[in-house]
C-alpha cells in the first residue's frame, strides 16, 4: 500500500493547516494513493509521527514524504530527518521517500503569476481574509495567538473575525 504524507511546519494560530489540508483532500480525490495526510513539526495536529503511526496501521508499505516547504531549508533538511530517523527505525519494513521541497517545480511560476494578478491595495481589507477563515477552524488553545482575544472565535460575546 501506498501512502503520502505532506510533511508541514505547523502553527500556533488555529486553523492555520488548512492550506494543505486542502491539498491533501485534492490529492486524495486522485486516488493515486491509499492514503493521503498532512503530518506537521510543530504545533499543529496531527503530528507527522502519527500521521506515519496511522498510514502504517492502515497497511502502508511505502510512504512518501512531500515537503509542504518553498525552499529545502532548516525544516527540510534538518528537522524532517531528525523526526523521520527513528520512525523508520520503529518500522524497517516500510519504504520511506522524500520528494523535493516545492519551491523548485516550474509550475509554481503560474501559481505565483495568477497570485500577482490578484493583487490588492495594501489598505484594502482582505488581506485578514486568510486570519478569518484560519479561526473558522478554531480549537481552544493557549498557545494561539489570538486565543482570549477580542478576535478569538471561542470568546462568548466578542468581536469575531469571520462575523
Amino acid at each position: 500500500m501506498n501512502a503520502l504524507i505532506l510533511f508541514s511546519h505547523g502553527s500556533l494560530l488555529c486553523g492555520s493547516g488548512e492550506a494543505v489540508e486542502a491539498h491533501a483532500a485534492r490529492l486524495r480525490d486522485r486516488r493515486e494513493f491509499d492514503f493521503v495526510g498532512v503530518g506537521f513539526l510543530n504545533y499543529s495536529q496531527p503530528s507527522f509521527a502519527e500521521t506515519v503511526h496511522e498510514a502504517v496501521a492502515l497497511g502502508a508499505t511505502r510512504i512518501l514524504i512531500l515537503p509542504y516547504f518553498l525552499i529545502p531549508g532548516f525544516f527540510v533538511s534538518k528537522s524532517l530527518p531528525e523526526v523521520l530517523t527513528p520512525i523508520q527505525a520503529q518500522f524497517p519494513n516500510v519504504d520511506f521517500q522524500v520528494a523535493e521541497a516545492l519551491g523548485f517545480d516550474t509550475r509554481l511560476a503560474d501559481a505565483l503569476w495568477e497570485s500577482a494578478l490578484s493583487a490588492r491595495t495594501a489598505d484594502n481589507d482582505q488581506w485578514s481574509e486568510p486570519l478569518k477563515r484560519a479561526t473558522l477552524s478554531c480549537r481552544p488553545s493557549p498557545d494561539c495567538p489570538l486565543y482570549q482575544t477580542p478576535l478569538c472565535p471561542k470568546v462568548p460575546g466578542e468581536k469575531k473575525l469571520h462575523d
